[in-house]
């Protein structure tokens, strides 16, 4: 279990971001920021908090209100349930399954989340010409990226890892809720959506309870804030400067309401090897490491659209891979409540949907790629 960070220089509060290696666990059990989650508080309302290793990451839920403590426990029981469901083993996995029958032409029933998850996922594969897939898990095995085992691969293995993907090869059947991969040697990946999801289920647990005011948040990277903080203002999140070495500094600040959000960055877990990073946002297309120009992203998806936290944890993966240009231009043909900003590796930001007025404390390392939007969204 793992407590909040209390910064001494400034009267807020701070997470810290959990990657999925035992040594960024031990980083960030150190005290080490890589991503600032910033909750201005004090001494206002009383809110229950409680902290667990969930998902792999820590998940911190922060509810306000008459049954702030069944909603968090509940909460957290959900969380286990949906952890056990979209892992890629244990006893109960969706994905463990799908992989053992790889091949064989069996339909492998699933849990409705899991279902909702691939049905989303297909959408949005589609939409993006293959930038967003959940059938990457052949790759992710191969690089490693996030374990001790992180390496670069030789093309000949990129390139037999990359015949075992392609969301194509992934069928879906709705009269049954199964799926099954086509191929032998197939697996499912579904870091980029699973902690969206669970951010859903939790935000329904929150609204059965009443709760109007907290935080659902996991792993600083996905989080949902609702109604206000305890001082009674909007929630305000720091987004880390992706290339500063002080892992205090921000890129800009974030209020939030009501909303969703994730980000994504090749700060986050990535090795360097002569020289170049490799980090974990893998484009399927090339079997590696993207090379999209993006450096980081950050997707705001308000809470009244459905899957709210689902489409703003696979969004940031998406445009990431699709990159600025045409992050920015995919974005932009989503609907208005979807907003986005794309930070680029010459330190430009690339915003859709307004964002650009929202935000706040921009670092002036960046700059803003301003240009007049589509009046009609497709």
């Amino acid at each position: 279990m793992c407590q909040w960070q209390v910064l001494p220089e400034i009267p807020e509060l701070a997470i810290e971001k959990e990657g999925i290696s035992l040594k960024a666990k031990r980083i960030f059990l150190a005290g080490v920021v890589l991503m600032l989650l910033i909750l201005l508080s004090g001494c206002g309302r009383q809110q229950v908090q409680r902290h667990e290793m969930l998902m792999d990451t820590v998940a911190t839920l922060s509810a306000e209100g008459p049954q702030a403590r069944e909603a968090v426990d509940e909460g957290m029981e959900r969380l286990r349930e949906l952890d056990a469901m979209a892992s890629p083993a244990g006893v109960d996995s969706d994905l463990q399954k799908l992989a053992e029958s790889a091949g064989s032409g069996q339909w492998v029933p699933l849990h409705a989340e899991v279902y909702h998850m691939l049905e989303v996922s297909q959408e949005y594969s589609r939409r993006t010409d293959g930038a967003w897939d959940v059938t990457t898990g052949p790759l992710v095995a191969l690089w490693g990226i996030g374990t001790e085992h992180a390496h670069v691969p030789s093309a000949e293995e990129i390139a037999q890892a990359r015949a075992r993907v392609g969301w194509q090869k992934l069928e879906l059947q709705p009269e049954t809720q199964s799926a099954r991969l086509t191929e032998s040697g197939m697996s499912l990946d579904l870091g980029g959506i699973a902690k969206g999801m669970a951010l859903d289920e939790v935000r329904k647990i929150y609204d059965k309870h009443g709760i109007r005011n907290g935080l659902i948040n996991l792993g600083a990277s996905s989080l949902f804030a609702l109604g206000n903080n305890d001082k009674g203002a909007s929630w305000r999140i720091g987004i880390r400067h992706p290339r500063s070495s002080d892992p205090d500094t921000m890129l800009a600040v974030i209020p939030l309401s009501g909303q969703a959000l994730s980000t994504s960055g090749d700060y986050e877990r990535f090795f360097e090897r002569d020289g170049i990073r490799y980090h974990h946002i893998l484009d399927p297309r090339t079997g590696a490491p993207s090379r999209s120009g993006a450096m980081s992203d950050t997707i705001v998806v308000d809470g009244s659209l459905p899957d709210a936290g689902m489409l703003s944890d696979l969004l940031t993966t998406a445009v990431f891979v699709l990159g600025p240009e045409q992050g920015q231009d995919f974005l932009r043909r989503l609907p208005p409540e979807i907003h986005g900003m794309i930070c680029s590796q010459d330190q430009i930001l690339w915003p859709a949907h307004g964002l650009n007025d929202i935000i706040q404390q921009v670092h002036p390392d960046f700059t803003w790629h301003i240009q007049t939007e589509p009046a009609d969204v497709p």
